[in-house]
């Protein structure tokens, strides 16, 4: 009787022990799959960030005293990135962005500009360029519009710049962007321009670039309303008075020597 009571102790011994074994089994498996899964994840990532395709492009120019940087992305970016020599960087959110402009202000000494580009997918790219500023001219040109006299329909533009002129753009309301170049016989600091206008408000948009890339933009209302014509002659010992206008006349006084 003892020895079957020992025997089915034993059997119910292992198969507590079996079980035991298996549960730790089913952890371990199911632990190692975690590890397994999460290595992939950061290596899914790395493999991104080496990955050198469709990469931002980046353009930096200059704008004044200003550095103008553009970034074109294929993939979400989530933030840009720019520091001069190396110094603290500043920090641009640009989440879920494909397209960011920002203009940064220039140094007054010859500086290197670093630009980083984080994507969302974990991968950033650098981007380096220097920027001489030392004797550079950073002014803007100015630019003048001679309306003359009231009700005129032609106008006079006056692009002048402290070193020297190339050539201004100017725009009236829908129409196309018309560029003028400086004239050789003209003085190379100066662009002079007579445009005339048609009858009514007149959206004007007139850009001025100095040869060392500084613009100016100026927009300006301006009015025009039909003057009205009038033209006195003698014929035949009588006085003849002729009186044109655009909307039509409604009524005409004439006053002769106070009658």
């Amino acid at each position: 009787m003892n020895q079957i009571l020992m025997v089915e102790d034993k059997k119910k011994s292992t198969v507590e022990i079996a079980n035991i074994v298996k549960f730790f089994a089913f952890i371990t498996i199911v632990f190692s799959i975690f590890l397994i899964g999460h290595s992939s994840y950061a290596m899914y990532k790395s493999t991104l960030g080496r990955n050198t395709e469709n990469l931002p492009i980046v353009h930096m120019s200059r704008k004044n005293d200003n550095a103008v940087v553009k970034v074109n992305s294929t993939n979400d970016m989530v933030n840009l990135k720019y520091s001069w020599n190396n110094s603290e960087e500043t920090i641009i959110p640009a989440e879920g962005k494909k397209y960011i402009r920002e203009e940064i202000m220039l140094p007054i000494e010859n500086s290197t500009l670093k630009v980083i580009v984080e994507e969302k997918n974990g991968r950033a790219v650098q981007y380096n360029k220097q920027y001489i500023t030392e004797g550079i001219d950073t002014t803007k040109p100015s630019i003048n519009i001679d309306e003359g006299e009231k009700n005129n329909s032609q106008i006079k533009i006056t692009a002048t710049d402290e070193t020297e002129m190339d050539y201004i753009t100017y725009k009236v309301n829908d129409s196309d962007e018309i560029r003028i170049d400086r004239s050789e016989a003209e003085d190379k600091k100066t662009i002079n321009y007579v445009l005339k206008l048609d009858i009514g408000e007149n959206n004007l948009v007139v850009t001025a670039v100095d040869k060392s890339g500084n613009i100016h933009v100026h927009e300006q209302i301006i009015i025009v309303s039909y003057k009205t014509g009038i033209n006195l002659r003698v014929e035949n010992d009588e006085l003849l008075v002729e009186i044109t206008d655009v909307d039509g006349i409604k009524e005409v006084e004439v006053n002769l020597n106070g009658v």
